[in-house]
């Protein structure tokens, strides 16, 4: 139940960076609302649940929906500084949003909001506020895209000075952190600093287990396809995909590409939050979902467009931490990746394999570490 009446506010239209170029946007979505929380996580002074505009990776106007919270104290000459958290995956239906659940008084967090907790528990202790995205499409009207590094950016972007509008205790100075499908989203946010957004203090990236190279991976399956059992793992995450490729890129006919079984699995796609869908999914191999090859010029191009993860632009600092027992994001993957960050030159690059951690712990096993690279980006 909502707390305190919404304020509306109306914004100018914004500006948008797709492909590197800054394109106006006409007709702007509208302005930013904000209601108290119910409730809060560890650490947490205040918190509020905020409607926003972003854009997704077209430049149309979009409302994205997500979480504020602020440390206790007073805040010091200009606001408390900002980590804007990019969620991991929690499914694409309304159902599995954190606003979602807040609202309906669930009695549990998505699990990927349980897992960052750890995390963002210090950073409010140590005085940083925190800001978290839904992204686009997880309640609100439009769909999801998941794992589509623009949309997502812009989201984790947007809510950073659509907080500092609503909240003055707020400052302008900020990091993009994030796990998993949040940490693929973080660094999109430090790659597109210079081109999107409005004005502020960035000052660098730190990603969990971030998702990537998967347009090196997808277009290899086929229904012909052999079973290898590591591939098992990336069923919900295809489906997912598939699902948002398909509102994103209505000139692709992703559907031809699906058997019979990959559409009923997209159509029930948004009432299954990921837990659910991985449950679901057991003993389904990814290509089972395809009545043809995803590797077709015209697939595969959609697929590198959508799902690639930036590697230049990066101007501040990028830390990558990921865990080398993690079967969800394969280790090998996150390497290949900081190594072309590294070889297409950006210069701040470090990149931390820890031995025995999996997905679901990485950030607990790396917050001793996380937290003082944060807090030194930041001050």
């Amino acid at each position: 139940m909502k707390i305190r009446s919404t304020v509306i506010l109306s914004t100018a239209a914004a500006l948008i960076g797709g492909a590197g170029l800054l394109t106006p946007i006409a007709d702007a979505a509208p302005a930013t609302s904000i209601d108290v929380l119910p409730r809060m996580i560890d650490g947490a002074a205040a918190g509020y649940a905020l409607s926003y505009s972003t854009t997704d990776e077209h430049g149309r106007p979009a409302i994205a929906r997500g979480q504020v919270y602020l440390p206790s104290g007073t805040p010091p000459p200009g606001g408390w500084p900002v980590v804007s958290w990019a969620k991991g995956t929690v499914g694409i239906g309304d159902s599995c949003a954190m606003t979602t659940a807040l609202d309906d008084g669930s009695a549990e967090d998505p699990l990927a909001v349980e897992l960052s907790k750890p995390l963002l528990t210090q950073l409010l202790r140590s005085g940083t506020a925190v800001v978290s995205t839904d992204y686009i499409g997880l309640g609100t009207a439009d769909a999801h895209h998941y794992l589509n590094s623009v949309s997502e950016a812009n989201a984790v972007t947007d809510i950073v000075g659509a907080a500092a509008d609503e909240l003055p205790e707020l400052s302008r100075t900020w990091v993009a952190a994030g796990h998993s499908q949040g940490g693929a989203a973080a660094l999109a946010t430090g790659a597109r600093a210079n081109i999107y957004g409005s004005a502020s203090d960035f000052r660098g990236v730190m990603s969990f287990a971030p998702s990537s190279n998967l347009e090196a991976v997808v277009p290899l399956l086929s229904p012909t396809t052999p079973r290898i059992a590591p591939l098992d793992n990336i069923t919900a995450t295809l489906i997912y995909v598939l699902h948002g490729l398909r509102d994103s890129r209505p000139d692709v006919d992703v559907n031809s590409y699906l058997s019979e079984l990959g559409r009923d699995y997209l159509a029930q796609a948004e009432d299954s939050c990921i837990s659910e869908l991985r449950e679901k999914g057991i003993g389904v191999a990814p290509q089972q979902l395809l009545a043809r090859s995803l590797s077709d010029p015209v697939m595969a191009s959609a697929l590198r467009e959508y799902l690639s993860v930036p590697t230049i632009g990066y101007t501040r600092p990028v830390v990558i931490e990921q865990g080398l027992a993690d079967t969800v994001v394969p280790p090998a993957l996150t390497t290949a990746l900081a190594a072309e960050l590294v070889a297409r030159g950006t210069r701040d690059v470090t990149y931390l394999p820890v031995p025995g951690a999996t997905h679901y712990d990485v950030i607990a096993a790396t917050v001793d570490d996380a937290l003082p690279r944060i807090l030194g980006m930041l001050h």
